[in-house]
């Protein structure tokens, strides 16, 4: 695509500007520059765009041998450029657009074919002013995404091009009764320069980089096609359309390239919210410690670059937040299989460095749930141990402090545990404690803590509850332990627990403090006859 892009400034240069530039030379280059364009693009697989070219070509060649020899007009003279404008008008149709807004101030150029078409002398040109007119109706909807998102290389260069082309044929006629030749006109260039932006354009829109920078290049055709049409002997309808066409043009690729720093802009912000999240995407020990919280974490921080993610899963662990549609992302995490769900398809290819960023921190999180989880939580009931009872306590203890809130401290000991163990074994006595550590963890609340304290000995921490409060909440709790059967044991399984605190604590030693007046009162139970609750 280089060297021809290259070869065709070269030629432009020399046959538009060398003083040995010849009048015939012109009417030759715009059917060289349409027959290569067209070729290349049958090369790369555009058949719609490629064919038109290439028969536009034809129709041009044939259209100057036509008006140095002085042939008279003929179908075949236009057979080939009506199949190139059918062909056009079937590339365009298989193009998506939106609703026109801003392209609409393009609509006004469509008088120069409507003014041609109702010249009863132009004869078979009135049909191609007409088709010129349908033509642009059909390219303002592709171009409305330039004046809507933002400045789209491909999307401008093909866009001017085929601008340039119905503007300069809608213009051919008006010039023709302006003089008898338009070889020497100096518009003949927007032809050249017309196909060339086409076949570069298209290429460009299909991902393929080319050498030229594409918003300058098509600024400089729009302020060219005034300037072109300025020269000669042209009417004055025709140069005031040409003026402000090159002036909206121009206005509108601007405004475009407004949008797309705009969205740059935007899109900086959504990365930095996006890592901003990622980087507070951490685990917090607490007995309520789940992969779940890890999915929802990452799923906020997701949304910040696609507002259209719902949910968030991982098979391997069972986790899933939100909800699965059928539109997802597949996340990389080393092994296990993770989607990122979508409502809706997103707009634009989603760069793999996100999926790279959001897979590889939720596998580091899930990691460190795994370890935090193993390291300070009982393994059999679930629960805090003591090492994660120190690590919660000052949080607790910040938290009632700063809100005036009141904690009770509870000391729970199964009774007779010995003998369950001693009769039926440690596996049932295993699952006695299972039991117990479940129905704990469900009666209470996030703020409050749950700690196997030792053996058979739990310890609660109650958030915001005074030693009555404290008291309601044990005995619920001995009411739904007693109704528990574990088999093969016969008889209900009953409590005790002692009750101290019930205020606003000073510090840590006072909790402390208060784990011991809890104890002594859980030994007063015991000796008070068991399955009780005792105050401190």
């Amino acid at each position: 695509m280089v060297p021809y892009g290259l070869g065709f400034l070269v030629l432009l240069l020399f046959l538009g500007l060398s003083p040995l530039t010849a009048p015939w030379s012109q009417g030759f280059l715009a059917p060289a520059v349409a027959l290569g364009g067209g070729g290349f693009l049958l090369w790369r697989g555009e058949r719609a765009w490629g064919l038109g070219l290439l028969l536009l070509g034809l129709g041009e060649l044939a259209r100057t041998l036509g008006e140095l020899r002085g042939w008279p007009r003929g179908l075949y003279l236009d057979g080939p450029y009506l199949a190139g404008y059918a062909a056009l008008t079937l590339a365009l149709l298989r193009l998506p657009g939106k609703r026109p807004g801003l392209s609409l101030l393009l609509l006004p150029l469509g008088l120069l074919g409507l003014t041609a078409a109702l010249r009863p002398e132009l004869g078979m040109d009135r049909v191609y002013g007409v088709w010129d007119v349908l033509l642009l109706a059909l390219l303002l909807p592709r171009l409305e995404p330039l004046f809507q998102e933002r400045f789209l290389g491909g999307r401008a260069l093909w866009g001017v091009g085929l601008l340039l082309l119905l503007v300069a044929d809608m213009s051919r006629s008006l010039l023709r009764a302006a003089e008898d030749h338009l070889t020497g006109h100096p518009a003949h260039l927007l032809w050249s320069l017309g196909y060339f932006l086409l076949a570069l354009g298209v290429v460009e829109e299909k991902g393929e980089k080319t050498a030229f920078p594409g918003q300058a290049l098509a600024l400089g055709s729009l302020f060219l096609m005034p300037a072109l049409l300025l020269q000669g002997p042209t009417p004055w309808g025709v140069q005031a359309l040409a003026l402000y066409g090159g002036l909206a043009g121009a206005l509108g690729l601007l405004y475009a390239q407004h949008l797309g720093w705009r969205r740059t802009e935007e899109k900086g912000r959504r990365w930095t919210l996006f890592l901003e999240e990622l980087a507070r995407l951490s685990p917090s020990v607490t007995q309520t410690l789940s992969p779940e919280a890890v999915l929802l974490g990452a799923l906020e921080a997701a949304r910040q670059l696609l507002p259209q993610a719902v949910g968030l899963e991982v098979r391997g662990r069972r986790g899933l937040v939100g909800e699965r549609t059928p539109h997802s992302l597949v996340l990389p995490l080393n092994g296990d299989s993770a989607y990122l769900y979508l409502r809706t398809p997103p707009e634009e290819p989603v760069p793999p460095s996100f999926l790279s960023l959001l897979g590889e921190r939720v596998r580091q999180v899930l990691k460190q749930v795994e370890w935090g989880t193993l390291a300070l939580t009982d393994p059999l009931t679930g629960l805090l141990n003591r090492r994660g009872l120190e690590a919660e306590l000052p949080k607790l203890l910040a938290l009632a402090r700063r809100y005036g809130a009141p904690v009770s401290v509870v000391m729970l000991d199964i009774d007779r545990f010995k003998r369950v163990n001693d009769t039926y074994g440690h596996p049932v006595g295993d699952e006695v404690l299972k039991v117990l550590g479940r129905i704990l963890g469900a009666s209470v609340r996030r703020e409050d803590l749950a700690v196997r304290y030792g053996g058979e000995e739990f310890l609660l921490l109650l958030y915001g509850a005074d030693r009555e409060a404290a008291k309601e909440v044990v005995e619920r709790i001995r009411y739904r332990f007693r109704s528990h059967r574990v088999d093969p044991i016969p008889y209900p399984l009953t409590l005790s627990a002692g009750i101290a605190g019930g205020e606003v604590p000073e510090g840590e030693p006072q909790l402390e403090d208060w784990i011991l007046k809890a104890d002594y009162a859980l030994l007063r139970a015991k000796e008070a006859g068991r399955d009780r609750v005792t105050l401190a």
